[in-house]
């Protein structure tokens, strides 16, 4: 039995339709239906050429799938639930190898020696199937595995695997402290997410900026207290507008996950002394910016970056949509859907910025 998959060539070609075999399943591996996948931010970089990628590849890492064979010793998920064919699951983006320096001395097993990650790996050698933009994937040794209750949809669980995890490693991270003023550069699904976390955690006053009035307002319906679009305001009225909200003194925490470097500097001169920052959006290469030493050094503020997150991340994030799915509405963050043929359609979409998040439904 074969399966068919989208495979990316390199920026500015098109999707290419091929073939692969299904793969034998291993102990603790899972052979994977595909459901739904998600189109991120970091698939679109790729796409548009911002970042490398080893080609050929099946791209996609938010994804949902049902179990179609299991290997020995893969038959129950991380939280000990049991797991049989058809059960739909989610996982983490990569498979770790829980050994090395960073996975057992750092506990960074997202920086694990010998990662795997899904939707970033070559499709060009067995097992092939590593992506989501395909009607299988293969589920390696190594990763962090979930079942998905009944009352949650496909399209309110799909993302939650890098946006929603990578916002709870992110907040805490940067600790995130009952009455904080929180600034959020970006309403896209890592800013909405962050909303809706946020306001759950205690946070005082909430500010999402976009320059998108559509994102802003799922913004507001996710939670924010006040939302700025950029575009009709210069970077003084910003600060002035955000000083203003915050009582005159700034924001406890800004979070960037705009992906855009330009408004990093910005974004420091929000905070208030003793502030913190965090970075999650600028995932892709030379995402350089410029800030003033001094500044950071005189309001003492605390800058820190993430990438990815651990296994427990992804269990907090699928728990809270379980809690809060009946209060936010996930479920429309997905706007448009695609089948696997028209995938060079909804990267061209996704691009566009006229979809929030695309889904492809193999």
């Amino acid at each position: 039995m074969k399966a068919k998959a989208a495979v990316f060539l390199g920026a500015g070609k098109p999707f290419e339709i091929q073939e692969f075999p299904l793969p034998r399943v291993e102990p603790e591996g899972i052979l994977v239906k595909v459901r739904m996948s998600t189109i991120c931010g970091s698939d679109l970089h790729t796409w548009q050429g911002k970042r490398e990628a080893p080609l050929p590849i099946i791209l996609g890492h938010e994804i949902v799938g049902e179990i179609q064979e299991i290997g020995e010793g893969a038959d129950r998920d991380v939280l000990g639930n049991p797991l049989a064919k058809g059960d739909r699951i989610t996982w983490t983006i990569m498979a770790s190898c829980g050994k090395c320096y960073y996975c057992q001395m750092k506990q960074l097993p997202q920086k694990c020696l010998y990662l795997f990650k899904y939707g970033h790996e070559s499709c060009q050698n067995p097992p092939y199937l590593n992506g989501g933009l395909a009607e299988y994937i293969y589920i390696r040794p190594g990763t962090g595995i979930f079942k998905i209750p009944e009352e949650l949809s496909d399209e309110e669980v799909t993302p939650i695997n890098c946006a929603l995890a990578t916002v709870v490693n992110g907040l805490e991270t940067i600790g995130i402290e009952l009455g904080d003023n929180v600034v959020v550069q970006g309403a896209g699904m890592l800013g909405i997410n962050a909303v809706a976390m946020l306001r759950e955690r205690g946070a005082e006053k909430i500010i999402a900026l976009d320059i998108d009035q559509q994102r802003l307002k799922f913004a507001e319906e996710f939670g924010a207290d006040e939302v700025i679009n950029v575009n009709q305001t210069n970077p003084t009225e910003t600060l002035s507008l955000v000083k203003d909200l915050t009582g005159g003194y700034g924001a406890d925490v800004v979070i960037e996950v705009s992906g855009s470097p330009g408004v990093i500097s910005q974004g420091i001169e929000m905070l208030r002394v003793g502030g913190r920052y965090l970075l999650i959006g600028t995932v892709f290469p030379k995402a350089n910016f410029m800030l003033d030493g001094y500044v950071v050094t005189t309001k003492t503020i605390t800058i820190k970056g993430i990438h990815n997150y651990q296994v427990r991340h992804l269990g907090e994030g699928l728990d809270f949509v379980i809690r809060t799915h009946n209060k936010h509405p996930f479920n429309r963050l997905i706007t448009h859907r695609f089948n696997l043929q028209e995938v060079d359609q909804a990267f061209a979409l996704s691009a566009s910025g006229q979809a929030f998040r695309v889904g492809i439904v193999p």
